[in-house]
């Protein structure tokens, strides 16, 4: 059994523009004119939200809130209370707050001083960035929450960056492949049937889904014995 963390993941904002220039897109289906910028526009951004779909990744910067029922690893401090925050790459972690058993909304941001706070984020870069987490510094311990939903509350933001030029350029190929493949079926009832996403696409889509996945995630798979034909 992969053992699971149950959250809740919200979007609070996510950055203005697109994960793929307009003209970059035009250049790869080889456009002529701009009789369907508005048609091309449209698949770029079905493009990217079928990677981040399948991935779980986030392209352009958003800022998210990730809520738990309680405090995990109650005791426990530094590396092995840490929690992995979802949609990689992690930029940064900009607050952790938590309910109280009064049910006062409570900081854990840091120890009245910014010289001493009481956790770190460590995200991670790279096209295949894996979950960046944050932990509470050695010493220290999570607090304890409320058990109720969303009771602890940790805003973090993720993504490539702000801009397209952000996006790895292997991650804007496979845009432009589901671009292309968009444009050239344009409609479930064409006299031909409407071929799936291209296998070389999926295997690529494979690679940045797979990095994504939790660790303790990626751990049980690398245990499961091999099967023998």
């Amino acid at each position: 059994m992969i053992p699971q963390l149950t959250l809740s993941d919200t979007l609070i904002s996510t950055a203005v523009g697109q994960a793929l220039t307009l003209d970059y897109a035009k250049q790869h289906v080889r456009a002529l004119g701009d009789a369907d910028d508005a048609l091309i526009a449209v698949y770029i951004d079905a493009a990217a939200s079928y990677f981040m779909e399948q991935t779980g990744r986030a392209l352009l910067t958003e800022t998210r809130q990730v809520g738990l029922a309680a405090f995990p690893f109650v005791g426990a401090s530094g590396a092995t209370a840490r929690i992995e925050l979802p949609h990689p790459p992690l930029i940064a972690v900009t607050s952790v707050s938590y309910i109280d058993s009064d049910g006062v909304l409570q900081s854990f941001d840091d120890g009245g001083s910014p010289a001493t706070p009481h956790w770190r984020d460590v995200p991670y870069a790279g096209p295949y960035a894996r979950r960046g987490f944050v932990e509470p510094n050695y010493g220290l311990t999570w607090p304890i929450a409320r058990a109720e939903t969303d009771s602890v509350r940790i805003l973090y933001t993720c993504g490539y960056g702000d801009t397209a030029e952000d996006v790895p350029a292997l991650v804007r190929g496979i845009l432009c492949y589901l671009v292309g493949h968009f444009d050239t079926f344009r409609s479930a009832g064409a006299e031909r049937a409407v071929s799936e996403v291209p296998y070389g696409v999926k295997a690529m889509l494979d690679g940045f889904k797979y990095s994504a996945y939790p660790s303790q995630v990626l751990r049980e798979y690398s245990t499961v014995p091999a099967v023998t034909p």
